[in-house]
């Protein structure tokens, strides 16, 4: 996974060679959602590559170390890896590395995490962490570890403090948290742009086409958290780049189809009428509407989903 385009660069850990990159100021994290708090370590990374002539980058880690250390309990991720790689970029990482988590890795001591990846793979000039981090076997490597470490192998050590809004620390967990229920604004507010789910548009029963309603069924990532069942405002980004208007539905029909399998279904507005089969989209969830419901025939059915565009178009402007 070597790919450079203009200036980002993107490595595997376990490609890199001692001496193979330039001095970098690396934030380091799973990055996961790349929300408030990641984008503040990338800002600082940025500030101290300036400082000390080395390049700004990101070290992230995949698989989420949940993989290794309890394997029942990974999250489900607010993104794909190449999402996240892009995010990175885009907040300024000019090198992004990606690490393999496994067990390989997980068994490193602290000072051989820093001697090895840090100083001579990486040559950090520079480490930047949020203050939860920890690092090496066991995660027995806290912030006074790895202050004493650089001091030993040659790299600063910056602690970023954590963001908060509203009173409201912006955390993975509690972002899966409101995307799982629902909470589009609360998650927006953290990330810093509304949460996204892509996928290519495959076909489905066809449904809301016999209804008048016609929609693009969207088949995610399965290690993506899709958000909570319900009708959503949403934003469409298709392949070409065009944004539209939608109201999306994700879960069962409970009127037509209650044990169908779930799904995420995106109708778009103002006209649209294009093939979108095998295509790529991003659905942006803007708002909540509705909990799914269960209606008592077709009409009723069809009358609300009338009612969910109109206010859908009210939030979307």
């Amino acid at each position: 996974m070597t790919q450079i385009r203009s200036s980002h660069a993107l490595y595997r850990l376990d490609t890199l060679k001692p001496g193979g990159l330039p001095p970098l100021a690396v934030a380091i994290g799973v990055f996961d959602g790349v929300h408030l708090g990641h984008q503040a370590l990338l800002a600082d990374a940025r500030e101290a590559a300036a400082k000390t002539g080395a390049t700004p980058a990101a070290l992230t880690f995949d698989p989420h170390p949940a993989a290794i250390f309890a394997p029942g309990r990974v999250p489900p991720m607010l993104g794909t890896l190449e999402e996240r790689i892009a995010l990175l970029h885009r907040h300024g990482a000019e090198v992004v590395v990606v690490a393999s988590f496994d067990r390989v890795l997980a068994a490193q001591t602290p000072g051989e995490f820093a001697r090895r990846i840090l100083r001579d793979t990486l040559q950090a000039r520079a480490v930047i962490v949020g203050g939860d981090f920890r690092f090496g076997c066991d995660r027995t490597g806290d912030i006074v570890a790895l202050r004493a470490l650089g001091a030993q192998e040659g790299f600063a050590v910056q602690v970023v403090p954590p963001v908060f809004v509203h009173g409201v620390p912006a955390r993975s967990t509690g972002i899966r948290q409101m995307v799982g229920g629902g909470q589009m604004a609360e998650a927006t507010r953290l990330l810093g742009r509304p949460y996204t789910l892509s996928g290519m548009v495959v076909h489905g029963r066809k449904l809301g086409r016999t209804l008048g309603y016609p929609t693009a069924n969207v088949e995610s990532a399965p290690a993506v958290l899709v958000p909570g069942a319900g009708v959503y405002a949403c934003r469409v980004r298709l392949e070409d780049g065009t944004l539209h208007r939608a109201a999306v539905s994700v879960g069962t029909n409970q009127t037509i189809a209650p044990d169908a399998p779930r799904t995420v279904e995106a109708f778009l507005m103002d006209g649209f009428s294009g093939d979108l089969y095998d295509q790529r989209m991003a659905v942006e969830f803007v708002q909540l509407l509705r909990p799914m419901l269960k209606f008592d025939g077709l009409d009723a059915l069809v009358a609300q989903m009338a009612r969910d565009v109109d206010e859908a178009a009210g939030f979307l402007g």
